[in-house]
């Protein structure tokens, strides 16, 4: 059975899996305004091949491809009532994050097969980490599934506008869950 479908939302999407994945996003989807997450920072000059962040609420093409399963389906669906421009520095400050030796990684946050492998682990975020998501949605057996829900979404653990600085550590069962080779296996 799958949960109650929210209507407002974005769509998080890792280039690597398009070739020329900027010009592809703005051929078929454009009306949904999709920009790099590493726009305004020094790494823009390779923001042409993402991560991107795009609008996709109800009645949006980008809603209708990866919640129809036509399209988009590596992507990361956020449930948000935030924009993509109030978006936009928030997922900033968390593609790099801090593992418990505080050493700096970047995370692959907009990759689905990624987070897929972390919520069929049954691994959890720190709290605040999905600040302003009600709730993160993934593909897994051609369906949309609510991997995680944010039960304070009000409740930010990275607050400081420090760019791509690092500022959140993830706890190392998290990090072994993300990094775990790709496999075809069901969630218990």
């Amino acid at each position: 059975m799958i949960p109650i479908t929210p209507n407002k939302g974005l769509l998080l999407l890792d280039g690597a899996q398009y070739e020329d994945a900027i010009d592809w996003l703005h051929q078929h989807y454009s009306a949904d305004a999709p920009q790099s997450l590493f726009k305004g920072t020094a790494y823009e000059p390779i923001g042409a091949a993402g991560p991107f962040l795009l609008n996709a609420s109800l009645g949006s093409t980008a809603y209708a491809a990866w919640w129809g399963g036509s399209d988009l389906q590596h992507g990361v669906w956020l449930a948000s009532p935030l924009s993509a421009q109030q978006w936009l520095p928030i997922l900033q400050r968390r593609l790099r994050i801090f593992d418990e030796c505080e050493r700096e990684l970047w995370l692959r946050l907009a990759d689905g097969s990624v987070l897929r492998r972390a919520w069929l682990a049954e691994a959890q975020w720190p709290a605040g980490f999905w600040f302003g998501v009600e709730s993160v949605w993934l593909r897994h057996g051609n369906a949309p599934v609510r991997a995680w829900e944010n039960e304070a979404p009000e409740f930010d653990s990275a607050p400081a506008n420090k760019g791509l600085a690092a500022q959140i550590t993830l706890p190392e069962p998290l990090l072994h869950a993300l990094s775990l080779p790709a496999n075809p296996e069901k969630k218990p």
